[in-house]
């Protein structure tokens, strides 16, 4: 059995020459309905896998993105809280104007937040802070 194509049935002799084949032989037409099937089969297989991992990219995407808007948060977070305490240590002193409060407020530097901080813990005055700035 097997050594001459002509003594076995045509199916097996393409199922066969389909094992035998390779990556791109495997992709061309065979005749035989059972080997299309097969055919059909791992193309399917294929395409998940190539589904999946393009899932898995755009879920590392993703998770990317996240972890990178914690970090924004927390930033913000702190420019924030350094504003605040900016304020705070103005209103021990006096009075802060409602434009003094926007301009704290608003400045996004940590570093020059951190240098207003510095000055309002050493002022005499709002006045004196804001000659300073």
């Amino acid at each position: 059995a097997g050594e001459n194509e002509e003594d076995e049935p045509e199916e097996l002799v393409q199922f066969l020459k389909y094992v035998k084949a390779d990556l791109e032989e495997s992709e061309s037409s065979f005749e035989d309905e059972y080997v299309q099937t097969l055919q059909k089969a791992v193309r399917h297989v294929k395409e998940s896998r190539e589904l999946e991992e393009k899932f898995m990219v755009l879920e590392e995407m993703l998770q990317d993105e996240r972890e990178e808007g914690k970090i924004e948060g927390r930033e913000e977070g702190r420019t924030e809280g350094r504003a605040l305490a900016v304020i705070e240590l103005l209103e021990t002193i006096g009075e802060v104007p409602q434009s003094l409060r926007e301009k704290i407020l608003g400045q996004t530097d940590t570093s020059v937040l951190s240098r207003w901080l510095k000055l309002a813990a050493r002022a005499q005055s709002i006045e004196q802070f804001e000659k300073n700035l």
